[in-house]
This record gives structure tokens, sequence and C-alpha cells, in this order.
């Protein structure tokens, strides 16, 4: 984001007054966007675990001479897969506060 010389904003900010613009959603009912996020996000994480193995097999065998290819992988995969237990975490805990609450 770039800042507005003219006004000292943030682009993308808007005014006040002006109605908030977030994220188009779909059909609520459904669930389906939501559902197929975690699906590809999960897909991508195990992914990034598999290239990170992959990659430290090949340098152990002696393939791959780049560690810092490997530790990269490795990094990524790391950061990934604890981005997805926050994630995960921050579900079961909103679906235990669901559960606690009275009816």
């Amino acid at each position: 984001m770039a800042i507005d010389p003219t006004t000292g904003r943030l682009d993308g900010i808007g005014r006040v007054g002006e109605p908030a613009r977030g994220p188009q959603r779909a059909d609520p009912a459904t669930g389906d966007d939501f559902k197929q996020f975690l699906l590809e996000n999960l897909n991508k994480v195990n992914t990034m675990q598999q290239d990170a193995g992959k990659a430290v097999t090949d340098m152990v065998m002696g393939k791959e001479q780049d560690i810092t290819k490997v530790m990269t992988a490795m990094e990524k995969a790391s950061v990934a897969f604890d981005t997805l237990m926050a994630v995960r975490n921050k579900l079961v805990e909103s679906y235990q506060e669901i559960l606690r609450m009275r009816v």
C-alpha cells in the first residue's frame, strides 16, 4: 500500500462515512467456498511438507548441493504448518465456544 501524498492516507482505506467494502461472500447456506478454501490450503501445506522432505532426502543422497534451497523449503513448510495449526486451533476453540453457549 502506498501513501497518497496529497491526503496522507493509505491507498485502499476508505473515508469516514463510506460503506466498508469487505470480501465478497458466497451463499452462507452451502459453505462450499470455505470448505474448498480449507481443502486447497491443506493440499498446499501437504505439498510443501513433501517438497521439504524430498529436498532433505536429495541433500543426504548427494543430489542437491545448495543447502539454502533445502533450508528455505524446510522453513516454508514449517511456517505453513504452524499457520495451519493456528487456524485449526482457532476453529476448534470457536466450536467449543459455540457448544458452551446457552440457548
